[in-house]
C-alpha cells in the first residue's frame, strides 16, 4: 500500500491527527513565550517584594524554623550534597518534564491528554499568579539567617547569583518568582503522570522525584514550603479542571474521530 492510499483511506484519522498536533505545539509556543515574557521581567520593586516574602513568613509560622531554615543550615554544611542539589535544582525540571510528557504522548488516550492539558493550565495558573503577587525566595530575604546556597557553590556550576541563570544573564531573569513552585508543581505533575504508566516500575520515580524536589528547593533556599504548597495546588486544580472538562470533550466530534489509544 502507497503512502496516498493510506492517507485516502484514513483522511479523517490524518486530518484529526494533524488538527491536534497543531494545537498541542500553538499552545506550547504560547505557553512558552508568555512564561518567558513574564519570568523575563525583573520585577518593579524588590520591596514589595520582600515584603510579600515576609506576609508568606507570618502564614507559615514555626514552619520555617523549625524545618526550612535547619535544612538549609544541614545542606550548606555538606557540599557532597550541596553541589548535586544545585545541578538538580537546575536542570531535572527542564530535563524531566519533557521527557514525561513525550512517554505520556506515546501512551495516547485520556491519560495523555489528561495531563498535557493539566500542565498548561497549572502553568498559565502560576504565571498570573507571578505577574499579580511578586514573592522574594527565602535566599533573597535578609536577616532571616538562610544561605544562597547555589551562590555558595557557583563555582561549582555555571550559574552565579541568580539561582540557576548562567553567569552574566541573572538580569534577564525575574528572581521574584518564588509563589508558586513550578519546579515542585511540575515534578509532583511528573509524579500523576509517572503513577498512571503501564509498567508499576515508573511507580518509584513518581514518589522519589517530587520528594527530592521539595527537599531540593527548601534547602537550597530557592522557595518557601508556603511556595511549595503553592505550586501542588496549581497542578491539583488542573487536573480537576481538566477531569470536569472531560465529559464535554468526549463529545466532541474530534474524540469520535480520533483513534483509541490506552494509556
Amino acid at each position: 500500500m502507497t503512502v496516498a492510499t493510506w492517507r485516502n483511506e484514513h483522511r479523517g484519522v490524518v486530518r484529526v491527527i494533524g488538527s491536534t498536533v497543531s494545537i498541542e505545539l500553538a499552545a506550547l509556543v504560547a505557553l512558552g513565550v508568555t512564561y518567558t515574557f513574564i519570568r523575563a521581567g525583573q520585577g518593579n520593586d524588590a520591596g514589595v517584594a520582600i515584603a510579600h516574602a515576609h506576609h508568606i513568613l507570618s502564614i507559615e509560622g514555626p514552619i520555617f524554623g523549625h524545618l526550612e531554615r535547619p535544612l538549609n543550615q544541614w545542606l550548606v554544611g555538606l557540599p557532597a550534597l550541596a553541589v548535586p542539589a544545585c545541578y538538580f535544582y537546575a536542570l531535572m525540571h527542564y530535563a524531566v518534564t519533557p521527557t514525561v510528557l513525550l512517554v505520556s504522548r506515546r501512551s495516547g488516550g485520556w491519560s495523555y491528554w489528561r495531563g498535557y492539558w493539566a500542565l498548561m493550565i497549572a502553568s498559565a495558573i502560576a504565571l498570573v499568579i507571578y505577574a499579580r503577587y511578586p514573592v522574594a525566595p527565602p535566599r533573597l530575604v535578609p536577616d532571616i539567617d538562610v544561605v544562597d546556597v547555589m551562590r555558595r557553590f557557583a563555582s561549582y556550576g555555571w550559574w552565579g547569583s541568580a539561582a540557576s541563570a548562567p553567569r552574566g544573564i541573572g538580569d534577564a531573569t525575574n528572581q521574584f518568582a518564588a509563589m508558586p513552585s513550578l519546579h515542585f508543581g511540575w515534578s509532583l505533575w511528573c509524579g500523576i503522570q509517572m503513577w498512571g504508566f503501564r509498567s508499576k516500575l515508573w511507580r518509584i520515580p513518581a514518589i522519589v522525584y517530587p520528594t527530592l524536589q521539595v527537599i531540593v528547593v527548601l534547602g537550597t533556599a530557592n522557595h518557601f514550603f508556603l511556595d511549595v504548597l503553592g505550586g501542588g495546588a496549581c497542578v491539583l486544580v488542573a487536573y480537576a479542571v481538566v477531569g470536569a472538562l472531560k465529559p464535554f470533550a468526549d463529545r466532541s466530534p474530534a474524540a469520535e474521530d480520533s483513534p483509541s489509544h490506552v494509556a
